[in-house]
């Protein structure tokens, strides 16, 4: 995941929004990882590295088609 410091407002509303909807995402330890994503969401380089940590490849790729033009 290379999520560009322009495109960090973006990831954080896609992955806010996938916390919202859906109970059970990511698919391992979920309040794990929304803690986490609290502490790293300000910053694009730590997002990233929360990325590679909770999400498969599939959720990436929606996750970069969702904030990519």
């Amino acid at each position: 995941m290379n999520i560009h410091p322009k495109n960090l407002p973006r990831a954080q509303h896609y992955i806010q929004r996938q916390f919202n909807s859906h109970s059970w995402w990511p698919k391992e330890q979920p309040e794990q990882a929304k803690h986490e994503f609290n502490l790293m969401q300000a910053d694009s380089t730590a997002l990233n590295v929360w990325c590679e940590k909770w999400l498969d490849v599939g959720q990436r790729q929606k996750l970069n088609n969702a904030i990519t033009d």
